[in-house]
């Protein structure tokens, strides 16, 4: 392996530098079992102060005792030295454990990024689950009965999913068995919330309708079962935001909401499926003139990170995995963990600024506008020429073609493209309806 990148790089989510071998590196042996796997190198203080190591004919050999002593299941890592700036070090290298939670002395940790720390009653209830390939939702609740659930809204549901293309029983009872929400006559927890008869103390949603931060013109709370909380929550959002009409050539004008309506959906059932229903927050939605924040509480799994949701270049491990499996039969859930990539594509096509998505009191908050921010006005500042020539022209005929563009413009149809395609990310112009029949819109002045 080679060390000399890890080194220059410095300590992270799979890596750590030690000074000399003690307790704390065995914890750091078990946090990294219980995430991903990950490398120690004893001798470092940091990537620039480099200490080395001392070593007797048995060192290594006594390490390894001790690190299989006091870990269960017992972690048999690897342990070579390593020469580095003259000095010896050692790397202890290990894989993700496949039996988890691994217990150091009957304690659990786990890497947080660059930091180690010891693991929460919840969490090592979900890292037992997910060893098992299972999720807390498919857990029995042992207080539970069917008085609890509404059989009525459990063939709902079987005639959503036939609806779709599916053939399955219409016996409520046989549905629920064999999707693992009942199981030797108890519910799961996943069961109580998906058909609860009446509400959950687990669900509720609190929504608002905010005039300033601190003036609510109007407030809701959704608690019912989950399917009908994505309706009620929609239906709020719906009824205090805007929608106009845009006269076009087609027989049946266009209504061009403030938000496009399928990435709103999409962030409520994001809230839904992913919430961590075990905190004692509540999920909130509150609407403003000009922007809408989606709280949920809930920390990012598995060293997921903000920046990855935003470029989309990550693998989404579910929280709730009986709840995602029962929308995504519904239709609701296209692919698992693709609801924020697509979010994002559906601003981004409406001209909207990219929604912000920041971890804020033990959640997650996603805030979208309709307006173009301070940042995105400063951008246009950058505006060339021939783009300010494009947008007068779809100023004065916003259903211009890109031919007749290029014409007025004095440039080729690719460089129109080109140029369009900058000013929609830059919230400047957004497409309304399709390519043939739709029209150009202007969405901040410069």
């Amino acid at each position: 392996m080679q060390y000399d990148s890890i080194i220059n790089t410095g300590e992270s989510s799979t890596a750590e530098f030690k000074s000399s071998f003690n307790q704390e590196v065995i914890e750091a042996v078990g946090a990294f079992a219980n995430k991903n796997g990950g490398i120690i190198i004893i001798g470092l203080k940091s990537s620039s102060k480099v200490l080395g190591v001392q070593l007797a004919e048995e060192s290594l050999q006594k390490w390894l005792n001790e690190i299989k002593s006091k870990t269960e299941p017992v972690l048999v890592p690897d342990i070579e030295t390593v020469k580095y700036k003259g000095k010896t070090l050692v790397a202890i290298t290990f894989k993700e454990s496949p039996i988890k939670p691994v217990a150091v002395q009957g304690r659990y940790f786990i890497r947080h990024e660059n930091s180690v720390h010891v693991m929460s009653p919840t969490e090592i209830g979900d890292c037992t689950l997910r060893t098992q390939n299972s999720s807390w939702d498919f857990v029995l609740d042992d207080s539970s009965s069917m008085d609890d659930i509404s059989l009525k809204k459990v063939v709902q549901s079987i005639q959503r999913i036939n609806q779709r293309g599916y053939h399955i029983s219409k016996d409520p009872l046989e549905f629920l068995r064999k999707n693992r929400l009942l199981r030797d006559g108890k519910l799961t927890f996943a069961a109580e919330m998906l058909f609860a008869k009446d509400w959950h103390i687990n669900t509720a949603v609190q929504m608002g309708f905010f005039q300033s931060p601190t003036i609510i013109k109007d407030k809701g709370e959704a608690h019912g079962d989950l399917i009908s909380q994505v309706e009620e929550i929609y239906e709020f959002v719906k009824k205090h935001i805007n929608c106009q009409v845009v006269i076009s050539d087609k027989l049946e004008n266009d209504l061009v909401w403030d938000y496009p309506l399928k990435a709103i959906r999409e962030l409520i059932l994001n809230m839904i499926v992913h919430r961590d229903y075990h905190s004692t927050s509540e999920s909130c939605v509150k609407v403003f003139d000009d922007h809408i924040e989606f709280f949920n509480p809930g920390k990012l799994m598995d060293g997921l990170t903000t920046d990855d949701l935003n470029s989309g270049n990550y693998l989404s491990t579910l929280r709730n995995k009986a709840i995602a499996n029962h929308f995504n039969m519904l239709g609701e859930i296209e692919k698992y963990g693709s609801g924020i990539t697509r979010v994002i594509g559906l601003f981004q096509e409406a001209g909207l600024p990219t929604p912000s998505i920041e971890e804020i009191c033990g959640g997650i908050r996603v805030t979208v506008q309709k307006t173009v921010s301070k940042d995105t006005e400063k951008d246009t500042e950058k505006v060339t020429e021939n783009q300010r020539k494009i947008l007068s022209t779809i100023t004065q005929d916003p259903q211009a073609s890109q031919e007749k563009i290029a014409l007025i413009v004095g440039i080729n149809r690719a460089n129109v493209a080109k140029n369009l395609k900058k000013l929609v990310e830059m919230g400047l112009v957004k497409r309304v309806g399709p390519d043939k029949g739709g029209h150009w819109e202007i969405t901040s002045k410069i």
